[in-house]
């Protein structure tokens, strides 16, 4: 795929608002707009332009948390892609926001237990109920506050965002 000056800078663009929204609401836990975000972009700009702002960001965020480690940085990412993932194939002619919300929710939730592989690899276990049940336990509310986050932001947000994204993709592109 070849990209031109227009598609980097738009890329970049979308890379400074989820990296921004995501620092603005740190103080709250697990509620953003990053997996409305990036529904958005998967269904505008497609799996490849999305994979390349979730990994730049996450490459972003891992840098400014302190957390860019081979434990946590590939898990992070594979949890992120699997938004594009699901859009670009499953609901890729889908643009009802209560599905998309859906799609959120499910992505919210890969995104979260995809972390089971990493901690395990730091608390040096083997695969084991017990731990993955504590873990499950431990994050429960943090997953589901992303989840019903992501939902909300979703069926709220998601038709008003994309009208504005197509006014702005009009223009830019024209």
């Amino acid at each position: 795929m070849k990209f031109s000056i227009k598609d980097i800078v738009l890329v970049a663009a979308c890379i400074s608002i989820v990296f921004v929204q995501e620092q603005i609401l740190s103080f709250l836990p697990n509620i953003q707009l990053t997996v409305l975000l990036l529904v958005l972009f998967s269904k505008k700009l497609g799996f490849v332009k999305t994979s390349i702002i979730i990994v730049i960001h996450t490459l972003l965020d891992c840098l400014i948390t302190g957390s860019l480690n081979l434990y946590y940085f590939p898990f992070m990412v594979l949890g992120w892609l699997s938004i594009p993932l699901i859009c670009c194939t499953f609901f890729k002619k889908t643009n009802s926001s209560l599905i998309l919300g859906t799609v959120g929710i499910i992505g919210s939730l890969i995104f979260s237990w995809i972390f089971i592989i990493p901690n395990i690899l730091v608390a040096n276990s083997t695969v084991n109920l017990s731990i993955i049940t504590y873990y499950l336990i431990a994050d429960l509310p943090f997953e589901a506050i992303l989840a019903c986050s992501s939902f909300l932001s979703i069926i709220w947000l998601y038709n008003h965002c994309s009208k504005a994204f197509d006014v702005v993709l009009n223009k830019f592109y024209n």
